[in-house]
């Protein structure tokens, strides 16, 4: 019930000793409860017996007259207190009893939410059965399918890449070789230059140097006496730059290596003052040697290429 809600407040009855009834009349009040007492009674009132609670709101009148000293607010207080004890006992009797119908309805729809869980899981692993036969059947299927257009596209693909590796090998031979030829075709004309170069040079020498009287077949011995000179000096110097080339690799191999060792070597020793400046002059001159061997080969190899 609403703490809102208003309602009519009854006539009060009181029962005096000598048996008579007074009723008075009370304003239209807001009350909490309407089974509960009327809250702005002033009346005095003993312990009634009959009812169940400890205390009674029970009119007494003649107690108005057997302490005619007692004022009309300690009156007043005394009716309030019996009254709000009342409303207590009554409120926790009506709290009991709610309470006791809440555990009841709780226990109730606990029960009726189990029994439907236990039907609706029930139904729940019935309809999963048959979804899980179902889903199995289509999952093979797609997984057949899956497989099949897989292998038709690995095979396609496989196909298509060997076709695009040959293709592109095939145009990587071609470039290569069409550079193979335009580098023979150039250093072919370059060749051809030189020898009708040489070959003028040589007519003018032999003739200014030779008699007229000399045959052309003497002058073409000649000719080919000196080119066999040329080429047997041009092989002569290409062997010579090759192992010179192969003396300048050996050596700066040996120089890594020294090198590598003589710095193993120095993080390892102990620093002392006297051996230490021994072993740097020792490696100073080392290393001034290595330059200067290595030094004069290059310039020996730049007077060969200047040939």
């Amino acid at each position: 019930m609403s703490v809102h809600e208003k309602s009519t407040e009854r006539l009060p009855v009181e029962r005096s000793q000598t048996g008579k009834t007074i009723t008075t009349v009370n304003k239209q009040i807001s009350r909490l409860y309407p089974s509960l007492p009327h809250t702005d009674r002033f009346d005095a009132f003993v312990a009634d017996q009959s009812v169940n609670f400890p205390l009674a709101a029970v009119s007494h009148a003649d107690d108005q007259l057997e302490a005619p000293g007692a004022s009309s607010g300690e009156v007043r207080r005394k009716a309030q207190i019996l009254i709000l004890e009342e409303q207590k006992q009554e409120l926790l009797s009506i709290n009991e009893k709610w309470a006791k119908e809440y555990q009841t309805m709780r226990q109730y729809y606990k029960e009726k939410v189990e029994d439907l869980k236990a039907l609706l899981q029930h139904d729940y692993s019935h309809c999963e059965e048959e979804a899980c036969d179902d889903e199995e059947m289509d999952k093979e299927l797609t997984e057949k399918t899956r497989y099949k257009t897989l292998k038709d596209y690995i095979v396609t693909w496989t196909r298509d890449a060997d076709v695009s590796s040959e293709l592109l090998k095939a145009k990587n031979e071609a470039k290569e070789l069409r550079m193979q030829n335009n580098t023979l075709t150039r250093r072919g004309h370059q060749q051809a230059e030189e020898i009708r170069r040489l070959n003028k040079a040589l007519e003018e020498a032999y003739e200014k140097n030779q008699p007229h009287d000399v045959s052309s077949e003497t002058l073409q011995e000649l000719w080919k006496h000196q080119a066999e000179v040329y080429k047997e000096d041009f092989l002569k110097e290409r062997s010579d730059r090759e192992k010179l080339k192969e003396k300048q690799l050996d050596l700066e191999k040996k120089y890594r290596k020294v090198h590598s060792e003589l710095r193993a070597l120095k993080s390892q020793m102990t620093w002392v003052q006297t051996p230490q400046t021994a072993l740097e002059c020792n490696c100073r001159t080392q290393a001034k040697g290595s330059n200067w061997e290595v030094h004069q080969i290059n310039q020996h190899h730049m007077v060969l290429q200047r040939r």
